[in-house]
């Protein structure tokens, strides 16, 4: 299995754009902000491929229950088949960094408001929201890194190939 052209783009665009904001744009700046929306266009786009789209990157086929999720986390320690899809703790990481991602963009979007001027929590639960985005994505390298160099998965070219 290869994730489609649409979950690529997705991927790389949102790591991308993750790193370009957190560690490169100045905070507050407008290319920080129009990143920061584009990033919730981005995220938008992939709610609807997650209904529409071809049935491997629909969140009905790999969305399961707590059941799966915790037998695909027990099993990190040891080399196991990947579906054809995300793995269920995948699937719910995609789900919370959407999440983040859109209360970044909320809060982000409150800064200009206002409503809201002089108030300093929009902003707090803004920084919040960024290191916590942050840690997940960190942890979700890692365990890329433990699946694809101590379990000898081939998680990365599948991101890039055919099914291996």
């Amino acid at each position: 299995m290869s994730w489609d052209h649409f979950i690529k783009v997705f991927h790389w665009s949102l790591a991308t754009g993750i790193v370009a904001n957190y560690f490169f744009l100045e905070d507050g700046d407008q290319p920080h902000e129009w990143l920061g929306y584009g990033l919730c266009a981005l995220i938008l786009c992939r709610i609807l491929w997650g209904v529409f789209g071809p049935t491997s990157a629909r969140f009905t086929s790999f969305l399961r229950g707590p059941r799966t999720l915790w037998r695909e986390l027990t099993g990190l320690a040891t080399a196991h088949e990947l579906p054809d899809t995300h793995t269920a703790a995948g699937g719910y990481q995609l789900v919370l960094v959407m999440t983040l991602i859109a209360g970044l963009g909320i809060t982000g979007w409150m800064h200009d408001l206002d409503a809201f001027w002089g108030e300093d929590w929009p902003a707090e639960v803004h920084e919040l929201l960024a290191n916590a985005l942050l840690t997940l994505a960190s942890l979700h390298v890692a365990a890329i890194m433990w699946m694809q160099w101590v379990l000898k998965m081939p998680i990365i070219r599948r991101m890039w190939f055919r099914k291996t």
